[in-house]
């Protein structure tokens, strides 16, 4: 077996909605344009993400392979910038239970991919399912994406210890998803390392940020990724730094195989088996430790880090169930510190009958400043779409900003092009455009050039024979034709009658000569 090339990246999370699948696949397509061969492992055989946000349809998945009736070259898709794409990873979670032919080809794709390929991108499911843990342990860089909602941390913070039970001893690097900016990532970071590093003491790395923005959402619905919808969006410069970072990060480690993983485990589960019960965790506000307790003399309530300290504690304990996350959540906002109210005038001091108002006289009182400003629009926008599964800007407004800013190669715009045409196909089953009105109104612009129909022309007839495999024929060519079919009747006519003229002459000679020796034999006068 050849020396491994590829180097596998593992893209998880502790739940779902936060953001993996569209991170796989902007950073796939980000190292793409490093030119860099870069291939997409679909490991989330429930939801096959990675199909829908690049617009693409398999026919084929890893089920068709691993019953060996297709090969790996008739499976792989195609995508955009030249990105390869695996669909439908089922089979892996049940490594166990696959034959051991099924096995052999398993593991002989996995080789060839990483033989094939720079990278080897595998997008897995979400949550610390058993096929999650494998593909994290088998794999020599795995990402973990945290947002700044409580329940991704302290999910990902479930990740992180079920993989030290396993005795899992990889740096994990964290990416955090949907933050404000720079700064705002770092904050999120570091309190998700301090209390991973206080409660479970695992090796993390702070990997980078993917800052908010509505590009992503806009990309989701038009099936067609961030990078190439808007390259200068903040989102993709975000996943251009990042393909170039993990570029030079992973440089120069050393490329572990795969498969060798499954080949160890030939089938035996080696992990640490965890608890079969889970231990019922209570949260009232009697039970808090001495060290989070208030002192009875201070009247305001706990810091919101205290109790996020006090949640990871438990967490840390044993496995948790959501009934059981879902409490601590509820319990941990209402250790949520509040804005306090700064009256200035007496018709501030006044209640107010609308929360909003409230909120404009906030901000007004601050002259509104711009990172407060900036963040509670984003927060509203993100919370808005969570709720409603829809962007808050229209659906047009959205696009046309979005044409506005482009600024991408011609490939970008032309897939861009083609999702956009799909998307309006799959809508309203039709297609966006009359080809023939369209093709009707761009030659007679001014800006199309004779030579510019000439080279339209000779491609459509290009085309036209490679699709059908013959010529195609204008009404010239069926007049052409027709006239050489009348030509070729009235030269057989003609030859007719040249061979009739010529026995005619024959006949008319011979008879002249039969007539001249008949005189001849006459006597003279």
């Amino acid at each position: 077996m050849s020396q491994p090339k590829a180097k596998v990246i593992t893209v998880t999370s502790g739940k779902g909605g936060v953001g993996k699948s569209s991170t796989a696949t902007n950073l796939a397509l980000s190292l793409t344009a490093l030119d860099k061969k870069v291939c997409v492992f679909d490991a989330d055989a429930s939801l096959a993400n990675i199909n829908i946000l690049l617009g693409i349809q398999p026919t084929y998945t890893l089920q068709h392979l691993l019953n060996g009736e297709k090969n790996l070259k008739e499976i792989i898709i195609d995508g955009p910038r030249g990105l390869k794409v695996v669909p439908g990873a089922t089979g892996i979670a049940e490594y166990a239970q696959l034959t051991n032919e099924q096995k052999l080809i398993l593991l002989a794709a996995l080789d060839k991919l990483q033989q094939d390929f720079d990278y080897l991108i595998i997008d897995t499911a979400a949550g610390i399912g058993d096929d999650v843990l494998d593909f994290i342990r088998a794999s020599q860089f795995s990402i973990i994406i945290i947002t700044p909602e409580p329940t991704s941390l302290t999910d990902s913070f479930s990740l992180l210890k079920v993989l030290k039970r396993s005795n899992y001893n990889r740096t994990s690097y964290i990416l955090v998803n949907m933050a404000l900016d720079a700064e705002n990532s770092q904050a999120i970071y570091k309190r998700f390392e301090s209390a991973v590093k206080k409660y479970i003491d695992v090796d993390i790395n702070y990997l980078g940020y993917i800052q908010v923005d509505e590009t992503m959402i806009s990309s989701i619905r038009l099936q067609c990724p961030a990078v190439l919808l808007s390259p200068d969006s903040n989102a993709s410069g975000c996943f251009k730094k990042l393909a170039q970072e993990l570029d030079k990060e992973v440089a120069e480690q050393t490329v572990d195989s795969f498969s060798e993983f499954w080949r160890q485990q030939d089938g035996i589960d080696s992990r640490a088996q965890t608890p079969s019960e889970t231990p019922v965790v209570t949260f009232k506000e009697d039970t808090l430790p001495n060290t989070v307790t208030p002192p009875a003399s201070v009247k305001t309530p706990l810091s919101f880090k205290q109790a996020a300290d006090f949640c990871i504690a438990q967490l840390s304990t044993g496995d948790v169930t959501e009934e059981d996350s879902a409490a601590f959540l509820e319990q941990l906002t209402q250790f949520q510190p509040q804005v306090p109210e700064e009256p200035t005038t007496q018709a501030d001091q006044a209640p107010s009958s609308s929360s909003i108002r409230e909120l404009y006289n906030y901000l007004e009182q601050r002259s509104f400043p711009k990172d407060e400003l900036r963040e509670i629009v984003t927060t509203l926008e993100q919370v808005y779409f969570e709720k409603h599964a829809e962007s808050l800007n229209s659906f047009e407004s959205s696009s046309l900003k979005l044409f506005a800013q482009f600024s991408g190669n011609e490939d970008d715009l032309h897939y861009l092009n083609q999702q956009l045409s799909s998307c309006f196909q799959r809508e309203f089953k039709k297609p966006l455009y009359d080809v023939l009105e369209h093709l009707e109104s761009l030659v007679s612009s001014n800006n199309f050039s004779q030579q510019s129909f000439d080279d339209l022309l000779s491609e459509l007839l290009s085309s036209y024979q490679k699709k059908f495999n013959e010529a195609y024929k204008t009404m010239a060519d069926e007049n052409l034709k027709s006239a050489r079919e009348e030509i070729s009747v009235l030269q057989k006519q003609l030859s007719d009658i040249n061979n009739e003229l010529n026995d005619t002459n024959n006949t008319l000679t011979e008879k002249i000569m039969l007539l001249n020796k008949i005189q001849a034999l006459l006597p003279s006068s």
